[in-house]
């Protein structure tokens, strides 16, 4: 038995925790239930339109059940993978990863409501403020992190050398900070093609600046 190798857990407490938050995304359509709609809209186009609506309670108690499932199944198929106690990712890491589906949740949940009611139209903004801030505190972490099985940008050529990964995550984390908050000023501003480049290039520029980083020194050391 490898003494390094810490013993696997189906469901932590943060796990446990961060699940029941998940179910808090009742609470909004629980106090506001007389007064919405039977349809309500759960699904916008980019012009912020609804384009698809569901019952009053399926968009109350399901999708927060749902999410809550499939928050567990995340936590479970993280947990089962195990890591050494070298390659554990640290503590705040583990919680702010396991914050993303109830955050996003319970925000969305609120939201809608809200929509329902006439009491904001601003959907877009929201999500967007929703996946800067997620950007910004991931983007502060990557750089931090050591090769694991779960998190960070997992390709074959980055688990395989740490070199390479601490490069990789270093120039994605310089990204991520900047790129989410100016998907959250191209929200605001309404710029759609400032949104997705913001969103998609801390994603795309790290892949192939890792690439070729790799190459690189597989070329050198064969030349050695």
């Amino acid at each position: 038995m490898n003494p390094n190798r810490t013993s696997r857990k189906i469901l932590t407490k943060a796990d446990v925790i961060t699940a029941l938050l998940c179910l808090v995304g009742v609470i909004p359509g629980l106090v506001c239930y007389n007064r919405l709609p039977e349809l309500i809209p759960i699904h916008f186009d980019i012009n912020n339109q609804p384009d698809n609506y569901a019952s009053k309670n399926i968009a109350i108690f399901a999708i927060p059940m749902l999410m809550t499932v499939l928050h567990l199944i995340c936590c479970i198929a993280d947990n089962s993978m195990g890591t050494t106690s070298s390659k554990k990712l640290p503590r705040s890491v583990k919680w702010i990863v396991r914050a993303i589906i109830p955050t996003i949740t319970i925000v969305l949940q609120c939201v809608t409501v809200m929509f329902a009611l006439d009491m904001t139209t601003d959907i877009d903004i929201v999500c967007s403020l929703i996946i800067g801030i997620i950007y910004i505190l991931l983007g502060n972490y990557l750089p931090k992190t050591r090769p694991n099985p779960t998190f960070g940008i997992r390709l074959p050529w980055t688990v395989t050398d740490e070199v390479v990964w601490s490069k990789t995550h270093r120039l994605g984390g310089w990204l991520m900070v900047p790129g989410g908050i100016i998907v959250i000023a191209a929200a605001f501003l309404k710029a759609h093609i400032v949104f997705f480049a913001a969103l998609f290039a801390p994603m795309i520029i790290p892949v192939v600046y890792s690439f070729v980083i790799s190459r690189k020194r597989k070329s050198s050391d064969s030349d050695a």
